[in-house]
């Protein structure tokens, strides 16, 4: 699961042995379903059990190995699949290709998600897009919502950097950025020794990436709006939490 994708087919097989485990089928004899198996896939903590989602986390597993292939990118694994595959551009911005091996699929499958939880450090700003890429910190977006010009000298984020001083051009900032993000961005510490742009993951707080976090993300994704709605809802986990941290027995 860590490489490939697994065919839709056998993980529905698998996931229905789990849930006849667990309804406790004998032979022949069908129980009850007393909860759906989306919500028995939900954390306990909301209300769910906390079973894993074969599908989404093999996705999970899958973006591991995309996020190598796009943080990474000195490793040999990443050079390989770089120079057959996406020579010209960044994994996230691969295209599947003619003919591609059954393990760049896989890999390939996991993108979007790579894709949501990526953005970007600014450092001396040379490989940051100003505006198709994610580095502002307004965690909704993380991106520079302005118009964009058919004709404009101002598409990196070094362009709105002064080299020698390692400040921002303030008045470059304004003239080509909307009054609502010009704050957001003037707010962004600069590194003084030039460092080079650094990606980060946005879904944890101390910027690494990891599959626990990239599975929630995809189970936010693949939920209908009740259970993402179960999912952020604090109260709702206020009680689950007290509920389990009760002092009986769990059945």
């Amino acid at each position: 699961m860590s490489c490939f994708k697994l065919p839709n087919k056998l993980c529905d097989e698998l996931t229905g042995i789990v849930r006849q485990f667990w309804w406790g089928q004998l032979k022949d004899e069908k129980k009850l379903a007393w909860m759906s198996w989306g919500k028995m896939c939900l954390p306990k903590e909301r209300g769910g059990m906390g079973f894993r989602d074969l599908k989404t986390f093999n996705l999970a597993l899958l973006a591991k190995q995309g996020w190598r292939l796009q943080a990474n990118s000195s490793s040999l694994f990443s050079r390989v699949y770089k120079a057959k595959y996406f020579p010209r551009c960044d994994f996230v911005d691969a295209g599947l290709g003619s003919q591609p091996s059954y393990a760049w699929r896989s890999i390939h499958a996991a993108q979007a998600l790579v894709r949501r939880g990526m953005r970007w450090q600014v450092g001396n700003g040379e490989h940051i897009r100003i505006l198709r890429d994610k580095w502002l910190p307004t965690p909704k977006t993380y991106k520079v919502v302005t118009p964009e010009r058919e004709t404009t000298p101002v598409t990196m984020v070094c362009d709105l950097i002064d080299n020698e001083s390692k400040e921002w051009k303030v008045d470059v900032v304004h003239q080509n950025i909307l009054s609502q993000v010009v704050e957001a961005i003037l707010s962004i510490p600069l590194s003084v020794n030039g460092a080079r742009d650094k990606i980060v993951w946005a879904e944890n707080k101390n910027g690494k990436f990891s599959v626990r976090s990239v599975y929630k993300v995809a189970m936010e994704d693949g939920l209908n709006g009740e259970m993402a709605g179960c999912l952020r809802s604090s109260e709702i986990r206020k009680v689950w939490r007290g509920l389990w941290g009760m002092n009986v027995p769990n059945k």
